[in-house]
């Protein structure tokens, strides 16, 4: 009797972390039936970006972003690491694109203001 408590007790605490283990990351089934939930903020996670502008500046970063932002290109900023594989230093914030926004991004940011 005791045995077989214990084994529906097992079986219990496996289903339960399994059910909130699927609460808290969804599947990728689910993602790619689902666009709008594969969508987070307008940025498709499961799409290619490219690096299309850096700069040392948070403050340029961040205009440039506004640019793109106001021509409907989808963007993102992240700093960069310290150093390069071969040990150079970056400049320190990226500006990420869509692969499918690349051509368009590159356009406004070389017709930006300098």
């Amino acid at each position: 009797m005791t045995f077989a408590l214990y084994i529906v007790l097992a079986i219990a605490l496996v289903y339960f972390i399994s059910q909130r283990e699927r609460k808290i990351s969804p599947s990728a089934d689910e993602s790619a039936t689902n666009p709008e939930k594969a969508v987070i903020s307008g940025k498709n996670p499961t799409e290619i970006w490219k690096q299309v502008y850096e700069t040392a500046s948070m403050e340029e970063a961040r205009q440039v972003r506004d640019r793109l932002e106001s021509e409907k290109i989808p963007c993102i900023l992240y700093e960069q690491g310290k150093k390069d594989i071969h040990g150079n230093l970056l400049k320190g914030i990226g500006i990420a694109v869509p692969a499918s926004a690349t051509e368009r991004a590159q356009s406004s940011i070389v017709g930006m203001p300098v």
